[in-house]
C-alpha cells in the first residue's frame, strides 16, 4: 500500500538534527519559539497569536507557530531531515494527533504533535535542488520546490506494520480494527433540512443520523462554525475527456466531449484552513461537501473510519472518478459506533446524489 498524498511539510529537529532521536523514540514532532509564545496556542487563539508578529524575527516565529498549531492536520505527512553529511537520511512521519502544549518540555519545544514514523529515504534518491530545499534553515515549511519529486519518493514507502496512531482527537473505546470494505445494500431513505444562500452555500441537516453538512462553492470559505471542528469532506468537480471515432472509406473523424464527475475524500480538524490549502494543491475541484457530527463531536478514529467508508462507497458506485490513493491506515481505526458511522456515510452518499455529483 502506498502513502496517501495529503499535505506535505518539513519539520526540522533543531540544529544538526539534535532532537531527531527524541522525535523518533517519543513519536512526536515539536517546535519552540518560546520567545514568541510559550503558552498553549489553542487557548491563546490564532488571532491573538498573530498580533505578536512585531519585527521580522517575531513574524517568522508567529508564522511557523500558526502553521504548526492551526494548519497541520491529521494524516498530513512530515519530513524531518537527519544530521547533514555523508548520505543524509530524511525521516517520514504521519501526523496522528492534534496540537498540544506540553508543560515542562525540554529544548525541543513545548508545542508538539504526535507522529507515526513510517520510513525514510536518502539524499541520493532526490535531486540536488530538492535536497537544498529540504535543508533550508526554516524550522517548519511546505516544500514547494521539488514537491512532485518528493511525493514520487514517498509513494514507494510502505506503511504496513507501522502500528496504530499514538494519539487521537478524543479517546476511543478499545475495540478490534474495523474493515470498511463496501457491501451491496439499498440506502435507507433520509430526511434532510436544506437552506441555500444567494452566494450558493447550502446548509444541510440530517436528524437521523445526526449530521450537519455544508456545500461550499470553491470560491467561498466555509462558514465560521467550521474553523475548528473534526469531520470529513468530499471535493467534487468534472473531468473533461474526448472520444474519437473514425468511420468510412474516407476516414471521417467524429470527436465527442466526455464529461465525468470527479471526487476526492479527505478528513480534517479545521475545514477553513484545509480548503484554503486545497485551493492551491487541487485546482480542479468546484464544490466541497463538508460533514461534521450533529451531536457529540467526531473523534479522530471516527473521522478516519468515515473518510475510508465514504471513499469505498463512492468507489463502489462506479459513477465517479476517484483519482487518489486509498486512505490507507484508516482500516486500523477503532471508532466508537460503527453502525452510526455507516449510516453517516450512507447519508453523505444520498446528499451527493441530491446535489448532482452522483446520478
Amino acid at each position: 500500500m502506498q502513502l496517501m498524498a495529503n499535505e506535505l511539510w518539513v519539520v526540522r529537529a533543531g540544529q544538526q538534527a539534535r532532537y531527531l532521536d527524541l522525535f523518533r523514540s517519543a513519536g512526536v514532532i515539536a517546535v519552540g519559539f518560546k520567545e514568541v509564545a510559550d503558552e498553549d496556542l489553542v487557548a491563546l487563539g490564532e488571532a491573538a497569536l498573530t498580533t505578536r508578529a512585531k519585527g521580522q524575527s517575531a513574524a517568522s516565529g508567529v508564522g511557523q507557530l500558526r502553521r504548526f498549531a492551526f494548519q497541520l492536520e491529521l494524516d498530513d505527512l512530515v519530513i524531518t531531515p537527519g544530521a547533514p553529511g555523508g548520505n543524509q537520511r530524511y525521516f517520514v512521519g504521519r501526523v496522528t494527533g492534534p496540537y498540544r502544549h506540553v508543560d515542562g518540555a525540554g529544548e525541543e519545544g513545548p508545542h508538539q504533535r504526535s507522529v507515526r514514523w513510517v520510513g525514510s529515504f536518502t539524499a541520493e534518491e532526490i535531486s540536488k535542488a530538492t535536497r537544498n530545499s529540504l535543508d533550508a534553515a526554516t524550522t517548519l515549511f511546505r516544500p514547494k520546490q521539488g514537491e512532485a519529486e518528493l511525493r514520487a519518493v514517498l509513494s514507494g514507502l510502505d506503511e504496513e506494520g507501522a502500528g496504530p496512531p499514538s494519539s487521537d482527537l478524543q479517546p476511543s473505546q478499545p475495540s478490534q480494527p474495523v474493515q470498511t470494505s463496501p457491501r451491496s445494500r439499498v440506502l435507507a431513505p433520509v430526511e434532510l433540512d436544506v437552506s441555500l444562500t444567494a452566494a450558493g452555500r447550502a446548509t444541510i441537516r440530517a436528524h437521523h443520523p445526526a449530521l450537519e453538512m455544508e456545500q461550499t462553492p470553491r470560491h467561498l470559505d466555509p462558514g465560521d462554525g467550521w474553523r475548528h471542528v473534526p469531520g470529513v469532506y468530499v471535493l467534487t468537480g468534472t473531468e473533461l475527456d474526448t472520444s474519437t471515432t473514425r468511420t468510412g472509406f474516407e476516414r471521417a473523424l467524429t470527436t465527442t466531449l466526455v464529461s465525468r464527475p470527479w471526487a476526492y475524500v479527505g478528513l480534517t480538524e479545521n475545514f477553513f484552513n484545509r480548503l484554503a490549502s486545497h485551493r492551491q494543491t487541487k485546482p480542479e475541484w468546484r464544490r466541497a461537501l463538508l460533514v461534521r457530527s450533529g451531536g457529540h463531536a467526531f473523534s479522530g478514529d471516527d473521522i478516519r473510519y468515515l473518510e475510508r467508508k465514504v471513499h469505498d462507497l463512492l468507489l463502489d458506485t462506479d459513477e465517479v472518478l476517484l483519482a487518489q490513493t486509498v486512505p490507507h491506515g484508516n482500516v486500523a481505526a477503532t471508532p466508537r459506533d460503527v453502525s452510526y458511522l455507516d449510516a453517516c456515510a450512507d447519508t453523505v452518499l444520498s446528499v451527493l446524489r441530491l446535489t448532482g455529483t452522483l446520478i
